[in-house]
């Protein structure tokens, strides 16, 4: 409090940065590793034992079923051929690739089969691309489908290690609060307003100290956040951080050595027999914390997630006259000019889903749809079904199917022919929606609106009615807006720059 109030009072950093350093340092310390290797703190993730989901209890199966909504792939393959995979996000990746290899002997023994298919998802792509370091030539996979893959990190974490957050005048005072809480939501605009109480030098301090104190402890002390660095700043983050000599740095080196080699080794895997197939997502800006034009899916960078596919700049295209770098005869450009999937590892099998959002991926039936279609059917690419294509849209399933599934259990006889008229109408558009996988802009959220009125129109749900935070998002906005541009870059109690 001491440090809040002086800072307040003088308008100087009097221990402000400081203080939120040792407060972000302190509390993430405890996931971090020592020099040796050891944690230093044993804690352990709850995990499911190595057993199929079949043997799961069904608290544990709804779990599952939560984090990776894959219902309908164990409908048909029973759930005693799907094994989940829980480990620890701020762990050791080799014990977490040893802990893999052990489920992967215990689910061919189950199952009386000799490979596996593997569903590495987000950072369980840089899980995998650890476990394909150590197996290079894929002898217990059938088929990895990777979805969202850190395949070569995300630049956000890289450049949090670095420092390199986005201090420029539109960076701090305008973006890097609202996009990260949601433009949507006037509580980032209340936050461009409230930051003004100090200078623009003292806020700077503040936040390098609460990214300095992430990096120094949960970041650069844990092999797993290594595997979210880019390889092209390992070589700086490595300097920086690692000792030399040391067991943690020699892991961290295995995995980037790993991370460097992740395409020849599933291009060995390929020619083994192995099939590999991607989705990523695309089309969104980077959260604002960093400097970055990079297309993304708002966490990774879509370079990463796609393996080596180009794109524009993130609300760009590609630049005019741009041709094809690979594969001349087919075309592999999207149709909105952002992507050149030829030069990704896979093009064939690769898709991709425009201003997709990494956090709500699960969200998207038909990613969802996808991935089991491609875990179930032999073989497919781009070209071979039509129902997914190479380039297509996002959408955000979750609250559409709980509204679908309150209109069903209304009894139609007990409404006015008005009434009843709508909601079978709109309970029929938004079942047509999930019957579809080719996205169509706009088309779910009309669906999902219909219905929803629908169902409050009857009393199932209450109206919405969004006029306060309607109220409040324009005046925190326009304030934060006319702040901006009419007293500047500056704090309140700044003197204005020559």
């Amino acid at each position: 409090i001491v440090p809040i109030m002086l800072s307040l009072i003088t308008q100087k950093d009097c221990g402000l940065s400081k203080m939120a350093y040792n407060a972000v340092y302190d509390a993430m310390e405890y996931i971090a590793y020592n020099e040796d290797g050891s944690p230093k703190n044993d804690f352990r993730v709850e995990n499911y034992g190595n057993r199929s989901v079949a043997e799961c209890t069904e608290e544990e199966k709804e779990t599952i079923y939560d984090h990776v909504p894959i219902k309908g792939y164990t409908d048909v393959v029973g759930e005693e051929n799907l094994y989940y995979f829980a480990y620890n996000s701020f762990g050791d990746m080799y014990e977490i690739v040893d802990e893999l290899e052990e489920l992967i002997e215990k689910a061919k023994k189950d199952t009386g089969k000799d490979k596996v298919n593997l569903l590495p998802i987000s950072l369980g792509g840089a899980v995998s691309v650890a476990y394909v370091g150590e197996h290079p030539q894929g002898e217990d996979i059938n088929k990895i489908v990777l979805v969202v893959p850190a395949a070569d990190g995300s630049e956000i974490v890289g450049k949090i290690m670095l420092g390199q957050l986005d201090y420029s005048d539109a960076g701090l005072y305008r973006n890097m609060f609202t996009k990260l809480v949601g433009e949507d939501n006037y509580t980032g605009w209340l936050i461009n307003i409230g930051i003004r109480v100090l200078p623009k030098k003292v806020v700077i301090g503040l936040l390098d100290g609460v990214a300095s104190g992430l990096a120094d402890s949960a970041l650069a002390r844990v092999t797993t956040m290594w595997g979210l660095v880019p390889s092209s700043m390992y070589d700086e983050l490595a300097e920086k951080y690692l000792v030399k000599g040391t067991k943690f740095a020699e892991d961290v080196e295995r995995f980037h050595n790993a991370q460097i080699n992740y395409k020849k080794n599933l291009k060995n895997y390929a020619a083994n027999g192995v099939k590999i197939y991607d989705i990523c997502g695309y089309g969104l800006e980077l959260y604002s914390l960093i400097d970055s034009d990079s297309n993304s899916d708002k966490i990774i960078h879509s370079a990463s997630t796609s393996l080596g596919a180009t794109f524009s700049k993130v609300n760009e295209k590609l630049p005019k006259g741009y041709t094809q770098k690979a594969y001349k005869d087919t075309n592999f450009i999207s149709p909105d000019g952002q992507v050149d999937a030829s030069t990704c590892a896979f093009p064939y099998t690769t898709w991709f889903f425009g201003n997709q959002d990494h956090e709500k991926l699960a969200r998207n039936d038909v990613v969802i749809s996808l991935a089991m279609k491609l875990l179930i059917v032999k073989e497919m690419d781009v070209f071979t079904t039509v129902e997914y294509p190479q380039f297509n849209g996002h959408r955000n399933t979750r609250d559409l199917k709980k509204y679908i599934a309150e209109a069903e259990k209304v009894d139609l006889s007990t409404l006015s022919p008005e009434d009843s008229e709508r909601l079978s109408k709109a309970l029929a558009d938004a079942k047509a929606i999930l019957a579809t996988t080719i996205v169509i802009e706009g088309k779910e959220e009309a669906a999902e609106a219909e219905l929803y009125d629908a169902l409050a129109e009857i009393g199932v749900y209450e109206k919405k009615n969004t006029a306060k935070d309607d109220a409040l998002l324009f005046v925190c906005k326009t304030a934060s807006e006319l702040l901006y541009y009419f007293f500047g870059p500056r704090g309140f109690g700044e003197a204005k720059a020559a």
